[in-house]
């Protein structure tokens, strides 16, 4: 069935933000103070769709569209199903073992790292580079970015930094679960944003606006 995937696929452009939430007051003498306000940071994506898609072909990405709204979770990723995309995504390290590669444990709160057993790691140079992505396996739902190079390693228990505090999910346990890397990676979204379509000659479906999509932190979680 048609879905937000078929969206991701047919992108012309993906924009990825992930920025900190930061609030700023300025006193009465002009003193401008900032703050980083506790946030699990979601992820957002800005998609732009091209024009080109015939619309005789793709009536069911259309209605499903339709059917759509802004409380509706989509699954999503970007690689996997279209390999085309894999290079946003890509695995960058160059681990033979990286597959075999498992979670340990994970901080939360205060802290921002996932411990991986990496001894069946196999052999190579670098374990992860900056902008890697990973997600613990097995029903995890939020993806992390690595922050800094971590070198190629067997130790049974390695940090490896992310972008934000790990998010416990409820019922969710750690321990063991393997890893998903790179284009392996998936987000679950909603749509906040939907543009109307429109068909125009010859046979194509146009987009008034582009997609935008925000990862969902679950209200229990976290």
């Amino acid at each position: 069935m048609a879905s937000l995937q078929d969206i991701i696929d047919n992108a012309t452009y993906i924009t990825i933000d992930r920025k900190k939430v930061t609030a700023q007051q300025i006193s009465r003498s002009g003193r401008l103070t900032t703050a980083e306000l506790a946030s699990a940071v979601p992820y957002r994506f800005t998609v732009g769709m091209h024009d080109a898609l015939a619309y005789s072909t793709n009536r069911a990405l259309a209605e499903k569209i339709d059917q759509l709204d802004l409380t509706e979770e989509s699954t999503i990723d970007i690689g996997s199903t279209n390999s085309n995309l894999s290079y946003i995504t890509q695995y960058q390290g160059d681990s033979s073992g990286i597959g075999s590669v498992t979670v340990n444990s994970a901080t939360g709160t205060g802290g921002a790292n996932i411990y991986l057993n990496c001894s069946s790691a196999g052999s190579g140079n670098v374990l992860f580079k900056a902008g890697d992505l990973i997600q613990p396996a097995s029903g995890y739902r939020y993806v992390y970015t690595v922050t800094a190079d971590v070198a190629h390693t067997t130790s049974s228990n390695v940090a490896i930094p992310v972008h934000r505090p790990v998010i416990p999910q409820s019922g969710y346990t750690f321990s063991g679960k393997s890893l998903n890397v790179g284009v392996n990676v998936q987000w679950r979204v909603k749509m906040i944003n939907k543009p109307t379509y429109s068909v125009v000659p010859h046979d194509r479906l146009a987009f008034s606006s582009d997609f935008e999509l925000v990862e969902v932190i679950r209200k229990n979680d976290g």
